[in-house]
């Protein structure tokens, strides 16, 4: 929960693809699988980690997944 909680709006995607496999390693050593929320915090191919993008772009055809604008936002 810790490493999703890090993810934020206006992360760029080479900080995104960090994040996520930060995320997704952290799920593997205590579930044993991918996690299955991962099109949720993907917004363009480039937040995609390059070690796991084969993987990941399976989980996201699955999903039907569609990549979205990436909007600014001010807090």
């Amino acid at each position: 929960m810790a490493a999703k909680l890090c993810m934020r709006p206006n992360d760029t995607s080479k900080g995104r693809a960090i994040k996520l496999t930060h995320y997704i390693d952290f799920h593997k050593r205590l579930f044993g699988t991918m996690p299955k929320d991962i099109p949720s915090y993907i917004r363009t191919m480039t937040d995609i980690p390059i070690t796991m993008k084969e993987e990941i772009t399976a989980i996201l055809k699955q999903a039907n997944w569609k990549e979205q604008k990436i909007r600014n936002q001010r807090y």
